[in-house]
């Protein structure tokens, strides 16, 4: 391993993805994994999002599969019939207490997802299982309403739910799936009544003081993500296709992160392909590489990122032209000191890539599209869904 001591350009030999750091990848596609059938990208994540991105993929097959193998709600999964079937011209009153509730107490707790047009029904054996199907008039106007709501449910808000709208196969009526994560901004209390909640089993309950002071009285900690730097791709006359992404890291917390660290593992897709790897700011980072296909940086000592800062220690080229001989792989992996690690993966065979080459050559002039095929490559997500 080697101190790379100037700004340079890295570009990193042909290595199949089944060579050195196999195991490594293997990793980052264990246990909560979730695989999108439009790119074959996995990224890492917890239960809850592993199981919102399940439905939000297959859509109202999930719906089905959750009533026929008799689904029981537990710490990240609970159903919801509303109140009014979303009949009416608002949220009615009882689906925004339901909501407030779920947004305290799976935040406040490990996250968690609510379905929303399945009724549950005691079952002894099982506990409460999911049943039948009442759907949701109108999925997409009541998936508005809940967006609408969510800020004015708790305080503080939580920033990070999402909801998708799941067609029922009419016209009329269907399903919505919200997406409650673990919050870095716990704990979360409801304001009518002024409320804390966890998420306890398949129930969310009250939390006194003594147990929240216990929680959550311990100082907070930074939590790091990365974002992207995406502009849209240039094509040569010779049909290559040049970008370049920009690894940025964020503060998504209230308190100073310091020991800020990023590691990006890349396998080239091969043939005449490259992937080089830039140093925009060795000023304030020290970077290393290994195998010819890792990198990472930690920033020096007085760097300290500030909550909401945004700073971009790593830029990766690509330089990307037919045929695609071996499978493309992206690893990313973030954190600092005191932090959770956050870990996203992402991997396209190459067909896929050969797929999503022929269709940005085929609308090169469409600026929005050469944008979409760099997302698709990263595996970039634009408003919570992937481009």
């Amino acid at each position: 391993m080697s101190r790379l001591r100037q700004p340079k350009a890295i570009e990193f030999p042909l290595l199949r993805p089944d060579a050195l750091l196999c195991p490594l990848l293997r990793f980052s596609v264990g246990k909560g994994r979730t695989r999108y059938p439009q790119t074959g990208g996995v990224q890492v994540m917890g239960r809850a999002e592993d199981l919102f991105e399940r439905i939000s993929t297959l859509g109202e097959p999930a719906i089905d599969a959750f009533i026929v193998e008799r689904q029981s709600e537990e710490l990240f999964l609970d159903f919801k019939r509303s109140a009014d079937s979303a009949s009416g011209t608002r949220l009615h009153d009882r689906d925004r207490e339901n909501l407030a509730k779920a947004v305290s107490g799976f935040g406040n707790s490990e996250g968690g997802v609510i379905v929303w047009g399945i009724d549950c029904r005691p079952n002894p054996a099982l506990g409460d299982v999911a049943a039948m199907r009442t759907g949701v008039q109108n999925p997409r106007r009541f998936k508005s309403w809940l967006e609408s709501a969510v800020s004015g449910l708790t305080l503080p808000p939580h920033p990070g739910v999402r909801h998708v709208a799941i067609d029922g196969g009419d016209d009329q009526s269907g399903f919505v799936a919200t997406l409650i994560p673990k919050s870095h901004m716990a704990p979360h209390q409801c304001l009518r009544p002024p409320q804390y909640y966890l998420r306890a089993g398949s129930n969310f309950e009250p939390v006194p003081h003594g147990v929240l002071a216990g929680m959550f009285g311990r100082s907070p900690h930074p939590v790091i993500f990365h974002m992207w730097s995406a502009p849209p791709a240039q094509l040569a006359e010779n049909g290559r296709a040049r970008f370049k992404i920009g690894l940025l890291l964020t503060n998504r917390s209230a308190v100073i992160a310091r020991d800020v660290y990023l590691s990006v593992t890349v396998f080239p897709p091969g043939g005449n392909s490259t992937i080089a790897v830039e140093f925009p700011d060795l000023q304030n980072w020290t970077a290393t590489q290994a195998f010819g296909c890792m990198t990472q940086v930690l920033c020096k000592d007085g760097f300290r990122l500030a909550p909401n800062v945004v700073c971009q220690p790593v830029v990766l080229s690509f330089s990307l032209v037919p045929p695609f001989p071996e499978r493309f792989s992206l690893k990313i992996t973030t954190g600092c000191a005191g932090s959770p690690i956050k870990e996203f993966a992402h991997r396209l065979t190459p067909d896929e890539l050969e797929s999503l080459y022929a269709e940005v050559l085929a609308t090169r002039e469409d600026v929005d599209a050469c944008q979409r095929f760099v997302h698709k490559i990263v595996g970039a997500q634009v408003d919570g869904r992937e481009a």
